[in-house]
């Protein structure tokens, strides 16, 4: 008996040795932090992680600059290599189209490029590509022929590269929303036109353009008698690849691409249409 209890203890001790090593190799690559869901209020500089079943917000914290809260915000991105958050901000003063960069340490905010030019009134949406910084972009005096249109950016604020849209043969703008969210591979890119959603590649060759309705919108929330969903501002999908979506009137909701629908979740409060920068964040930035 003694000797089939040692045995079986070996066994055990290889087999853990064995998961450890395994463990090993998979703690060689970059540890997985997990994100939540946030939104910001521009007005008030605050942001919220949004729980996803209900739309309830909990209140997060602010980024700063110069000792203030950092207003007018547009949109964020994490990237994980340099531990370093990317803000972008709305055209309106005292942001005007401004770039960051955020310390998630201290969340202390860096401006990057001020487009003091005037080169664009707002990059709405961004996301990371091959190490720059890419965003939806409604140029201001930088191109009067076509005013919207893909930028990227290195991450010292420079503009290293730009593309126009094209559809079906012609020039093709889009405007009013201009959230920015990767589609089914990293070559194809979703981006909200009011009521739409443009599938691109990242040469700005759009393939689709998906009308969106409203769906399941409470009664004080319809217009003439029908489902009501505003412009939709921002999209971004979760760790499960669910698109979630937020438009101008602070509605937030999911987003189906094969029945074209923007499922109502929540409308969130108060409604001032100040509901920006729907993103993915770790959840220990905050």
């Amino acid at each position: 008996m003694k000797t089939l209890l040692l045995k079986l203890l070996g066994i055990t001790l290889i087999f853990t040795a064995f998961l450890a090593c395994s463990n090993d190799d998979d703690n060689d690559s970059t540890p997985v932090i997990n994100d939540i869901m946030v939104v910001y209020n521009r007005t008030t500089g605050v942001f919220s992680a949004i729980n996803k079943v209900d739309g309830a917000l909990t209140t997060l914290g602010s980024i700063t600059m110069n000792g203030e809260i950092l207003t007018g915000l547009r949109d964020v991105v994490y990237r994980s290599s340099n531990a370093t958050i990317y803000a972008t901000s709305n055209a309106n003063s005292p942001a005007e189209g401004k770039i960051y960069s955020i310390n998630p340490s201290t969340l202390v905010a860096t401006v990057l490029n001020d487009n003091a030019n005037d080169d664009w009134y707002a990059v709405p949406g961004i996301e990371l590509s091959n190490g720059k910084l890419l965003g939806t972009v409604y140029w201001d005096e930088y191109n009067y022929e076509e005013y919207s249109g893909l930028v990227w950016f290195n991450l010292d604020g420079t503009v290293f590269d730009r593309k126009y849209f094209t559809y079906q043969g012609d020039d093709y703008n889009i405007c009013c929303g201009m959230g920015l969210e990767y589609g089914a591979n990293s070559n194809e890119i979703l981006m909200s036109y009011e009521r739409e959603i443009v599938v691109s590649d990242l040469n700005g060759l759009v393939s689709e353009v998906i009308e969106i309705t409203g769906s399941g919108f409470p009664a004080d929330d319809r217009l003439g008698g029908g489902n009501y969903l505003a412009y939709i501002r921002c999209i971004e999908k979760d760790a499960n690849g669910i698109l979630y979506g937020l438009d101008q009137n602070g509605a937030f909701g999911t987003i189906n691409l094969e029945t074209g629908t923007f499922n109502y979740i929540t409308k969130l409060s108060p409604e001032s249409g100040d509901w920006l920068a729907l993103s993915k964040l770790p959840a220990n930035v905050f």
